[in-house]
């Protein structure tokens, strides 16, 4: 069997042990459930369950099946048509089911944050990964070597950002017995940015000290637009092209001097620029063929908030069209004033840094609808969210309140379990996270 036939073999593996896994009575909004009998996802996708037929208890984050599914192949056909490569950032949900949907799908590789991550994914058949940050702990590097030996189907990149970083990475693999060098790749950063070399004369330096190590094997250049821009407004999108610019360059002068092999990588973010840095990379980094890999991470979720006004799609520009994915029940507790709910939903259930969530729709105890309008929640508690209301509508206690959510990367770390729901509202599936 070839290698290709292998990572295939487990990665159908790993899926039916997810499909397989119970859940247990302690997740969030699936205890009614639980308490009558085995729950996983291949029941689930046998007999599906209404999810307003009084099986669940809430407040309970649900997903949207049509529009994960969307998102992904959208992605894809995107980065595709412009000769591009996808590795999503997986530490936006931590879900197997979703990185693997995107793999079938054509994705690259998984990006994560920490080898921490790398391994909730390798233990559920995921085999190669960008590690999007330079490794700076020994248990992990020692890991990831002895890994690295016993599985050749096994792929990583990590980042590198100093002379310092290198010395340390090449002597823990030494330490560790490597006996197969780490790709890595260059980080380019900005002055006041996250990480990165802060010039691309800073990062030429570490290349020259990469290429020096025999531990280490450089693979290409890398970096992180995200910090240039938060607004998707014009004079961003002139810092994230300039810098763009910089990182092709970057990799053209390191495979002019020899340095880098062609077919060599250049790898930016993408989440809320893939616009601007598709449209430059594409036409800058063409020294030595290179690999062009966008690691955008919430695409797939996407949200009613912060990314739907930030992407291309929100801005009028070039990218794909994404679809809010996730989204929030919540039951009202009380109408202590005319104007003013309040909802059993907080800070535990929803995300709150890049927005409040974004109150949709009213589902009332006799199952009739109406728009949320001129709703809006005003704060969030540990476990309550303030919702103002206008004072002549009908909500009161037992109603629903159908909420979206903004940025969806601190909505997901609150659930271990969530349903999958389909367009009539049936839970056909779920999936887990692990963060």
């Amino acid at each position: 069997m070839n290698g290709g036939a292998d990572v295939n073999g487990m990665r159908a593996k790993a899926l039916h042990e997810l499909a397989d896994l119970r859940v247990g009575v302690t997740e969030k909004g699936w205890g009614a459930l639980v308490s009558r009998g085995t729950v996983s996802a291949q029941r689930l996708r046998e007999s599906p369950v209404p999810l307003h037929g009084g099986d669940f208890t809430f407040p309970l984050a649900v997903l949207e099946r049509d529009a994960l599914a969307h998102n992904i192949g959208a992605m894809a056909n995107w980065c595709a048509e412009r000769g591009m490569r996808i590795a999503p950032h997986g530490k936006t949900y931590m879900s197997p089911e979703i990185a693997h949907q995107q793999l079938e799908n054509g994705a690259w590789a998984i990006t994560v944050a920490s080898v921490s991550q790398l391994q909730a994914y390798h233990a559920y058949g995921v085999h190669r990964f960008v590690v999007a940050n330079q490794l700076a702990d020994r248990a992990g590097i020692t890991w990831l070597s002895r890994r690295l030996m016993a599985e050749p189907e096994l792929s990583v990149y990590v980042n590198v950002d100093s002379a310092e970083g290198v010395a340390f990475l090449a002597d823990e693999l030494t330490h560790a017995g490597a006996r197969r060098a780490l790709d890595v790749l260059v980080e380019l950063g900005h002055p006041g940015g996250r990480t990165g070399a802060r010039s691309p004369e800073d990062a030429r330096a570490v290349a020259v000290a990469v290429a020096a190590r025999p531990e280490l094997h450089l693979a290409g250049v890398s970096g992180y637009e995200g910090t240039l821009g938060h607004h998707g407004l014009p004079e961003e999108n002139t810092r994230v092209a300039g810098w763009c610019h910089e990182l092709a360059e970057l990799g053209a002068s390191l495979f002019a001097a020899g340095l880098l092999a062609p077919g060599y990588v250049v790898s930016a973010g993408g989440s809320a620029f893939p616009d601007v840095v598709a449209s430059t990379l594409m036409t800058a980094a063409v020294e030595g063929d290179p690999v062009i890999v966008l690691r955008s991470g919430a695409y797939a979720i996407h949200d009613d908030g912060f990314y739907a006004s930030v992407t291309p799609a929100g801005r009028g520009a070039d990218g794909p069209l994404l679809r809010p994915a996730l989204s929030v029940w919540a039951p009202v507790l009380s109408r202590p004033e005319p104007g003013l709910a309040l909802l059993l939903l907080g800070r535990r259930d929803a995300g709150f840094d890049e927005g409040l969530p974004l109150p949709r729709e009213v589902r009332r105890r006799d199952g009739t609808r109406y728009a949320a309008e001129g709703m809006t929640v005003t704060a969030l508690n540990d476990q309550h969210a303030f919702l103002s209301i206008p004072a002549e509508a009908e909500l009161g206690p037992g109603d629903l309140v159908h909420v979206g959510i903004s940025h969806p990367c601190t909505t997901l770390d609150k659930w271990r379990v969530i349903p999958v729901i389909d367009d009539e509202e049936y839970v056909v599936d779920l999936i887990h996270t692990f963060f």
